[in-house]
C-alpha cells in the first residue's frame, strides 16, 4: 500500500483530521453542480463518474437525481461504507463501486461519462504527473460537450496559508500536513486556469465558508468549477 493510500486507509478508520468524512449528506459543491445543471436545462440522467468517491455521499447523490454513477476511490474500507450507504438509501442499483486509484490509466472507453465529479481528490495526488493522468483520463472518458465539477482548496485558505510556510511540499502552493503526513497541492487561480485549459471553464467561484479542519475551526477557502470538454477535441487527442 502507498504511503498516502494508508493515510486515507487510516483517516477512513479514524476520522481525526477530516471529520466531515463522516458525512453523509452529499458535498454542497456538488449540490451546487447539479443546481446549474438544472438551471442550465441540462438533463441530470446519463452516465456520471465520482472520482474519489470516499464513503459514497456523493455517488449516492448523483444517483438519486437520476444519474448511473461509478465511483472510484482507492480504500477498499471506504468502498465497503458506500455501498452499505447504497443499499440504505436503495441506489445501490444505480452505482457501480470500483476499486481503483485515480492517477493511473482508467479502465473505461472515450467519450463513456456525461458528467465527473472531483470533489477535492485529485488536490491529495502526490505526483504533478500523476494529476497529469487524472486529469487526461477525464478528459479522454468525458463525452464532448460534457461538463466536470472540479473542487480545490486554494492556496489563500486559512489552514494552507499557514502550512504552505511552515509544512511546504515539493510544488508551489503544496503542503504535507504535520498530524498525518497528508500531501495536498493547493492552488491560486492563474494556476488552476492553466492547468484545466484544455477544458472550456463555464463557471469559476470562490467559496469562503466556516469550517472545522485539523482540529481548528475557520474560514475555508475553495474554488469551484464547472467545465465542459470541447466538442471539437481531435486537435487535442491528437497530441496524446
Amino acid at each position: 500500500m502507498r504511503k498516502q493510500q494508508q493515510i486515507w486507509h487510516n483517516e477512513h478508520l479514524e476520522q481525526t483530521t477530516l471529520p466531515t468524512m463522516a458525512n453523509s449528506e452529499p458535498a454542497s459543491g456538488v449540490r451546487l453542480f447539479v443546481d446549474w445543471l438544472s438551471t442550465n436545462k441540462i438533463a441530470t440522467t446519463g452516465k456520471a463518474v465520482d472520482i474519489g468517491c470516499g464513503k459514497g455521499r456523493n455517488s449516492i447523490y448523483l444517483a438519486e437525481v437520476g444519474y448511473e454513477c461509478w465511483a472510484l476511490d482507492y480504500i477498499e474500507t471506504a468502498i465497503f461504507c458506500a455501498k452499505k450507504l447504497a443499499e440504505c438509501k436503495q441506489v445501490q442499483d444505480h452505482i457501480h463501486f470500483v476499486h481503483t486509484a485515480v492517477d493511473i490509466p482508467w479502465q473505461f472507453e472515450n467519450d463513456f461519462f456525461d458528467v465527473a465529479v472531483d470533489s477535492f481528490t485529485s488536490i491529495d495526488i502526490e505526483t504533478l504527473h500523476g494529476r497529469f493522468i487524472c486529469r487526461d483520463e477525464l478528459y479522454r472518458t468525458l463525452k464532448p460537450g460534457g461538463y466536470a465539477l472540479i473542487c480545490v482548496v486554494s492556496c489563500h485558505d486559512e489552514w494552507e496559508q499557514k502550512l504552505i510556510a511552515s509544512s511546504p511540499g515539493s510544488e508551489p502552493h503544496s503542503t504535507y500536513w504535520p498530524q498525518n503526513g497528508k500531501f495536498q497541492k493547493n492552488y491560486d487561480e492563474a494556476e488552476l486556469r492553466a492547468f484545466y485549459s484544455k477544458f472550456k471553464i463555464v463557471h469559476f467561484q470562490t467559496i469562503q465558508k466556516p469550517a472545522f479542519k485539523l482540529g481548528i475551526d475557520g474560514i475555508a477557502t475553495n474554488f469551484l468549477l464547472i467545465l465542459q470538454k470541447p466538442t471539437n477535441q481531435q486537435s487535442w487527442l491528437s497530441q496524446l
